[in-house]
C-alpha cells in the first residue's frame, strides 16, 4: 500500500521574521507547503535570509489594509498563521503601535482572510493576557492584563473569540507561554543565559523565585500545526493554552544550566531589575488542548536547553548575532 501524501496547502504567515514565525516557516516548508510570508519592508533579515527562494516574501505593512486585502484575495490562502506582534520586548513601548499591530491590524487581517475563504486561521496569543495569578488558569478565566502589550493581546483574543463563536470565523487563538529555542532574540533570557554559559560566566539575574512555564519552540510549532490540521469547528473551543503545565523558577533554571555546563559560582541575583509582570507563579493549564486537539509538550527543559545550545554553536547566523565567534 502506498503512503498517503498530505494535502498541500497555500499558507499565509505574518511575523515570519520573528522568533516563533521563523520556526513555523521552516516547518511548513519542510512539509512541502506553499508558503507566503507577509513581512515589514524593514524586517530583520537574519532569521529568514536562507528561506529566500523557498518561500514567497511579500514586503507589506499590515497597517496598509488596502494592500493586505489585495494580496490576501490574490493568494486565497487555505491556512493563515498570524505571528505578528508588538510589545513583547523592553524597547517596544509605544502604546499606539501596540494597539494598531495587536488589535486593529490583526482584526483587519483575520476578517480579510475570512472573506477570501481561509479554512483555518491560527492567531498567536500570549499567556500575558491573564496577568498575575496564583494558579494555572483555564482559558475561560477573566483576563487581568497588566501591561499595554498584554492588554492589546487580550483585546484581540476577545474580538477573535467573538468572531469564532458568533460569526463562525475559522480562527483559533493559542495563548503561548514562555517559548524558547533556536532563532530567539539574543536579548531574551534563555539566549543570554546560554551565551554567558558558553563563556564560562553568569549574566545578572532577577529574583530566584521568578517563574515561567518554558515551552520549547518545536513543541509550540507542533501545537500550531496540530490546530491547523484538526481544523476549525463550531463545537471546539477556540482559545487554547500552550505550555508544559510545569513552571520553572530562575533558580531551577540556573541549576539546570549549571549541570549542563559544569559552571561554578552564582549569578548576581537581583542584578537584573524585575519587571512589573515578574511573579512567582506563571504556569499553563494545557488540559483543554490535550483533550480537544491531542497536543502536549514533549520536550523537557534540559533537553530543550541542550538542543538550543547545540543549534547556537552550529548556526553561522546565531554565532554572529549572539556574539559567539567562529
Amino acid at each position: 500500500m502506498s503512503a498517503i501524501t498530505p494535502r498541500r496547502h497555500t499558507c499565509l504567515l505574518t511575523g515570519a521574521s520573528g522568533f516563533v514565525g521563523a520556526n513555523l516557516a521552516r516547518r511548513l516548508l519542510a512539509e512541502g507547503q506553499e508558503l507566503h510570508c507577509i513581512v515589514r519592508p524593514a524586517h530583520a533579515q537574519w532569521r529568514v535570509q536562507e528561506l529566500i527562494g523557498k518561500a514567497f516574501f511579500h514586503d507589506v505593512n499590515l497597517s496598509d489594509h488596502t494592500r493586505v486585502a489585495a494580496l490576501v484575495h490574490e493568494l486565497t490562502p487555505d491556512w493563515v498563521f498570524n505571528c505578528a506582534a508588538y510589545g513583547a520586548y523592553p524597547d517596544q513601548t509605544d502604546f499606539d503601535i501596540a494597539l494598531a499591530v495587536n488589535v486593529v491590524d490583526t482584526l483587519n487581517l483575520v476578517r480579510t482572510c475570512v472573506t477570501a475563504g481561509a479554512t483555518v486561521i491560527v492567531h498567536a496569543g500570549s499567556s500575558s493576557e491573564y496577568g498575575v495569578l496564583d494558579h494555572a488558569p483555564t482559558e475561560d478565566e477573566p483576563l487581568r492584563p497588566n501591561s499595554a502589550y498584554a492588554a492589546t493581546k487580550a483585546a484581540a483574543t476577545l474580538m477573535l473569540n467573538y468572531l469564532s463563536d458568533f460569526a463562525q470565523a475559522p480562527v483559533t487563538v493559542l495563548r503561548l507561554y514562555s517559548v524558547y529555542g533556536p532563532w530567539e532574540a539574543p536579548t531574551r533570557l534563555i539566549p543570554t543565559l546560554l551565551t554567558s554559559a558558553a563563556r564560562g560566566e553568569w549574566p545578572p539575574m532577577a529574583s530566584t523565585s521568578t517563574a515561567r512555564d518554558f515551552v520549547f519552540v518545536d513543541d509550540a510549532v507542533d501545537a500550531i500545526l496540530a490546530v491547523a490540521r484538526h481544523g476549525w469547528s463550531t463545537h471546539s473551543p477556540h482559545v487554547f493554552n500552550v505550555g508544559t503545565g510545569r513552571q520553572t523558577s530562575l533558580l531551577e533554571l540556573v541549576n539546570t544550566v549549571r549541570e549542563l555546563f559544569g559552571l561554578d559560582g552564582e549569578p548576581q541575583w537581583g542584578g537584573f531589575a524585575p519587571r512589573a509582570w515578574d511573579c512567582a507563579v506563571w504556569v499553563a493549564n494545557p488540559t483543554c488542548i490535550a483533550n480537544n486537539i491531542g497536543w502536549q509538550a514533549g520536550t523537557g527543559l534540559r533537553s530543550g536547553l541542550s538542543r538550543t545550545y547545540s543549534w547556537m554553536m552550529a548556526c553561522a547566523e546565531a554565532k554572529t548575532v549572539y556574539g559567539l565567534g567562529r
